[in-house]
């Protein structure tokens, strides 16, 4: 899922902040879980609007009661027409792939974001890629190597389940992208707002293509567990970075990859293959090279602008 803007007014407390993350990587690994045990017999799209009518209520809900609705309108509907779309259809595909391979081998492809992100960039933005960059970038897509292939070789098992997470982190890495531009005019809550709007509309139209069936007791508890599992997630990544620096944060996405593996064996019998054990260290160590990175030019820019913040 992707992380909302962070307040501009940030507030260092960094075990605060290590809190919110780790708060924020339980609820989205337990959000992972309800959506793999619905499986295929509930669809992704009516798992989505579930979960989004839910976030949207929560949503609307934390906004009436600060006081301040006005959050709730926009109008700058282009950007996030653009930002919810791509962030909608890399939900629809993260949640079409999570019953089709192992929840850690999904874990460690959504790794791949930044990479993705990085190249957009240069393509899109015009931002140019310096040698350590386009070193993370091999680092990281070796890794992908490394994981998928045994499942390219012939006969291999999640081959589309494995091309639908890559599509899902590409369309995250637009989202993102789409993100940067709007990080200074639009606050985290509206962002998410309308994100949840756009991909409960979306999975709406899903109907058309058959029927929802009635889901059992069950399955309600799971699809209300997806959605409250899901918005606190959001929240909480979105307050992450008010109280922590990104250089402090990144490293702990390795427990989202522990979490992953933990669920997967004990609540589904999956044991990662040797494969992501060895190419996950890559993926991530390389993410977060390029968001240190990142943030560290942008620390260098803000102080030579004489902001302290």
């Amino acid at each position: 899922m992707m992380p909302a803007v962070p307040d501009s007014h940030a507030h260092s407390n960094p075990l605060l902040g290590i809190a919110f993350k780790l708060s924020s990587v339980v609820c989205l690994s337990g959000m992972a879980a309800c959506v793999k045990q619905l499986g295929a017999s509930i669809p992704a799209g009516q798992t989505i609007f579930f979960r989004g009518i839910i976030s949207i209520a929560v949503l609307t809900m934390i906004a009436w009661q600060s006081g301040n609705l006005r959050l709730l309108r926009t109008g700058n509907w282009r950007a996030h027409a653009a930002r919810s779309l791509a962030g909608a259809l890399s939900m629809f595909c993260w949640f079409t792939a999570l019953p089709m391979i192992p929840l850690a081998q999904l874990t460690s492809i959504s790794f791949t974001i930044p990479l993705f992100l990085t190249v957009l960039a240069m393509v899109f933005l015009g931002e140019r890629i310096h040698w350590y960059r386009w070193t993370a970038l091999g680092v990281g897509f070796a890794g992908v190597l490394v994981i998928v292939g045994p499942e390219l070789t012939i006969g291999g098992e999640n081959v589309l389940g494995i091309a639908i997470s890559l599509l899902a982190a590409v369309f995250a890495a637009f989202a993102l992208m789409f993100l940067r531009r709007m990080s200074g005019s639009e606050h985290a809550l509206t962002i998410t707002f309308y994100f949840f709007v756009t991909s409960s509309a979306l999975a709406l139209l899903t109907l058309v293509f058959g029927g929802w069936p009635m889901p059992t007791t069950t399955q309600w508890l799971l699809l209300g567990l997806t959605g409250i599992f899901g918005v606190l997630g959001q929240l909480f990544m979105s307050y992450t970075y008010r109280y922590a620096e990104a250089s402090l944060i990144a490293p702990l996405d390795y427990v989202n990859m522990l979490l992953a593996v933990a669920i997967g064996f004990y609540a589904f019998g999956e044991i990662p293959q040797f494969s992501t054990w060895l190419g996950a260290p890559l993926v991530i160590a390389s993410g977060a090279i390029i968001l240190w990175r990142e943030y560290a030019q942008h620390r260098r820019i803000r102080t030579a602008q004489g902001i302290t913040t």
